[in-house]
């Protein structure tokens, strides 16, 4: 069951990835350590190093102090009101990074209407710059990642046991002091594991820097990029891709069981059992916080009883904010779809479907819109294909080196895009499948398939086997019963796995700027150019068109789950 996908990654990415550096140490055609000494000799690569590193710890830090506010909100809601809110963070995480990062342009424009809303307010005399420079930089990553601390600061949250807030409430303790010594110590899983997402994401992020960044904010997957695309010196564009992709498994190794707790075998009770003990044995285990506390205990119970009289306004004040950062693009492109100007300008004067026409009148933007969604959607199938097999593999067996080969499967989620992308133009160099349909079907299915084994791990986890062992009992043949029970019960998952993979290809840009060619180019690619040199509402267009699918998409995979469930219900019932 693991062979398909084990040799599409040998191929399609462990053999890229070794020929990158295995380029990185040529120079002129011989062995030279050259293009690393040209490096470690650049005072600029340095500073860019630096920046890149200062980005991604400083939007780590903010992603973490918004995000955990909102995560224990949601953990805290019923299972309607947190579905719903779920809901809310995972659309902009579905949406296109393009999408979200041109509204970004809008939004922090000298004349957008966040200046226009501060003008009004009095708070300023002029526009601020916040947009091709740092702070929007800052901003728009900020976004661009928050979708990634709230999922697992979540899942850690739900896990704390309520009863263990209560107790130490009962004994005297306020609540914000109960939940520094209990809930905070037991979330601390979910937490490490937010931060080492968003920061690894954030070391090779390229597109929302390339667009709301200034000259003076290049970070490393521009350089790169830059190296490749406009300077063709390819020796030190590998040599820093190499170093960049070690510095991402170094980070990666160090919190590989964290990352691969989804692989544990732990039921959520041992999970809970540990949260408690980690949770009492907290003071225990730091004995000169505890006597620092005791010192302090008359000022500072003071202070947690004045923070738990404002902890409820403060609780909803800081999760409303984050759920408006997380909606506010959609707030721009919706409106602006439907302009009747014939230039971007927000809010629009009048209303029309004139940019819809013009949309779909245009054979460029149609013929790139089929083209992803024809490609993408075969890469989806194949992702599905190859990833399913590997996740029951992964979840129904026991074998040596279980964990290295999840961890592999999964390391496209880790790895930079851009470091992908240029191994894969290196290995496809001279061939006709550069600027072909294929290359961007291994690409789309190479980052895709990873999504597909995240999702079916998660779902074969939850997976009740009754019915399964029934069907055995009854005489049922294991193909049988995987026909029959599994596939059908599975199928809400299988459609969320699909749905990942569609979009994480529909959505690419980084692998279209390597490997585009005159007969393959996909719609971001179309959308990249049209941000950079012209800003048009045709973007908002195709957003309203994206989201629009994604809302149908999700309403369909939550019917089918609802009636598949049902059915379940009901076949329970009977035995």
């Amino acid at each position: 069951m693991l062979l398909p996908i084990v040799v599409l990654f040998a191929f399609g990415y462990l053999m890229p990835l070794s020929q990158l550096m295995l380029k990185s140490l040529q120079s002129d055609g011989s062995w030279s350590l050259k293009s690393y000494g040209e490096i470690a000799s650049s005072s600029s690569f340095f500073w860019i190093v630096l920046r890149t590193l200062t980005l991604a710890l400083t939007v780590t830090i903010i992603c973490l102090v918004v995000a955990y506010p909102l995560a224990y909100a949601i953990s805290r809601c019923s299972q309607r009101v947190a579905t719903l809110l779920l809901f809310i963070v995972t659309l902009p995480y579905l949406t296109s990074v393009l999408i979200r990062t041109y509204a970004w342009i809008v939004l922090l424009s000298p004349s957008g209407p966040i200046n226009k809303m501060l003008l009004g307010l009095g708070a300023i005399s002029e526009p601020l710059q916040m947009v091709f420079n740092s702070v929007g930089v800052y901003i728009g990553m900020v976004q661009v990642q928050l979708p990634l601390m709230v999922f697992p600061l979540y899942a850690a949250l739900t896990r704390v046991n309520p009863n263990l807030t209560k107790a130490a409430q009962s004994l005297g303790s306020p609540p914000t002091d109960a939940f520094l010594r209990v809930t905070l110590p037991a979330s601390m899983p979910g937490l490490v594991s937010g931060c080492t997402l968003v920061f690894l994401s954030c070391l090779g992020f390229y597109i929302t820097p390339e667009l709301l960044g200034g000259p003076d904010d290049y970070l490393i997957a521009q350089g790169i990029s830059l190296r490749v695309l406009i300077l063709g010196n390819f020796n030190e564009a590998a040599a820093q891709s190499s170093l960049l992709l070690l510095a991402v498994i170094v980070i990666f190794l160090v919190f590989r069981r964290r990352i691969a707790e989804e692989l544990d075998d732990r039921s959520r009770s041992d999970d809970v059992g540990a949260s408690s003990a980690l949770a009492s044995g907290f003071a225990v285990s730091r004995p000169l916080v505890e006597r620092i506390s005791t010192l302090s205990h008359g000022a500072s119970l003071h202070l947690h009883e004045l923070l738990s009289s404002i902890r409820k306004p403060l609780l909803y004040s800081c999760a409303g904010f984050a759920l408006l950062l997380l909606v506010l693009p959609f707030a721009v492109v919706i409106p602006l779809a439907f302009s009747d100007a014939p230039y971007l300008t927000f809010p629009p004067p009048a209303y029309s479907l004139r940019w819809f026409s013009r949309l779909f009148n245009n054979t460029q933007w149609v013929d790139a819109l089929s083209f992803s969604l024809s490609w993408a959607g075969l890469s989806a199938l194949l992702s599905v294909a190859v990833g399913v097999p590997a996740a029951f593999a992964l979840v129904r067996h026991r074998f040596l080196g279980r964990l290295p080969i999840y961890l592999l499967l999964i390391s496209p989620l880790i790895v930079p895009h851009v470091v992908m992308a240029v191994s894969l133009f290196f290995a496809l160099a001279g061939s006709p499948l550069i600027g072909s349909p294929i290359a961007f079907v291994l690409s789309y299915t190479m980052i895709g398939a990873p999504y597909a084994v995240v999702v079916m791990i998660a779902g074969l986890k939850r997976f009740d086997r009754t019915l399964e062992r029934a069907a055995s009992s009854l005489g049922a043949s294991p193909v049988t019963t995987l026909r029959t029970v599994t596939l059908p019960l599975l199928f809400p998952t299988l459609a969320s796995a699909a749905i990942f993979a569609f979009i994480v290809g529909f959505d690419d840009v980084v692998f279209g700027l390597f490997l585009s060619g005159p007969s393959a180019t996909p719609l971001p690619m179309r959308m990249w150019d049209n941000i950079r040199l012209e800003i048009s509402p045709q973007i908002a267009v195709i957003a309203v068109l994206f989201l629009a699918m994604l809302v149908i998409l999700c309403l369909l995979r939550l019917f089918v789950g609802a009636a598949i469930e049902g059915r379940r219900t009901q076949a329970g019932g009977r035995t």
